[in-house]
């Protein structure tokens, strides 16, 4: 049995879903226009980098951001919301060519992972409703007793390096199958270490360094589209 692993925005969908998750709080009356523009602010220098990765700092502020218009509200409530959220604005975002490697992977009888520097609110949902057997994400912080969100983070974020440190941390746990091979897909170049981890990366839509970086090291590199009939999405 193989592993295969999935980065979710830019990769199986052709938007971020963070981003698209604010929207659609502001479009239902959870959150402000004045804390989306604060978001786009803050998105700048978290995805526009030259060298070398952003500040950790400005990387927890930004998922901080992102995780404050759930703050106080009961996990349960928030999960009624994301599945609306899904339904809308995800699911007609996504590539159909990344359905179709995810329908590939089934059919070998692999495991697949969504893993996503988004909450697990929204990554755990999406990797449902595409049949994907394990999610990770950013692990939001929970009130223990009134198990509401607390707007922070916990854990170790799964971003860049950390991706590769949860992934390994659940590679070691005695439930996990032990895998023969791995597989990456991602267009971002925050997962460098990621792709550098597995035996097989695949860089999908990547940006110009990304790509720079696959033709120098012989990886493959593919475009995903979405069909022009799916660029109407409902409100």
């Amino acid at each position: 049995m193989d592993l295969a692993l999935f980065d979710l925005d830019k990769t199986l969908i052709s938007d971020d879903s963070a981003s698209l998750w604010l929207h659609w709080l502001v479009s239902q009356g959870y959150t402000t226009t004045a804390r989306l523009d604060h978001h786009q602010r803050q998105m700048h220098p978290v995805t526009h980098y030259a060298d070398s990765p952003p500040d950790p700092d400005n990387i927890a502020c930004y998922l901080k951001l992102t995780l404050a218009p759930m703050s106080g509200y009961h996990r349960r409530t928030v999960s009624g919301w994301v599945e609306r959220f899904v339904h809308r604005d995800i699911l007609p975002r996504l590539y159909p060519q990344a359905r179709q490697q995810i329908a590939w992977h089934k059919e070998r009888g692999d495991t697949i992972a969504l893993i996503s520097a988004s909450g697990e609110h929204l990554v755990t949902p999406i990797a449902r409703r595409l049949g994907i057997d394990h999610a990770f994400g950013i692990v939001p912080e929970f009130n223990d007793h009134r198990q509401c969100f607390t707007g922070e983070t916990t854990g170790e974020l799964t971003f860049h390096q950390g991706t590769v440190h949860r992934l390994e941390s659940w590679l070691q746990q005695p439930t996990t199958p032990q895998f023969k091979k791995t597989y990456a897909y991602s267009d971002s170049i925050f997962d460098l270490p990621l792709l550098e981890f597995v035996d097989y990366p695949t860089i999908v839509n990547g940006c110009r360094a990304l790509q720079q970086i696959a033709e120098k090291k012989g990886w493959p590199s593919v475009s995903w589209q979405r069909h022009p009939a799916r660029e109407r999405v409902a409100s």
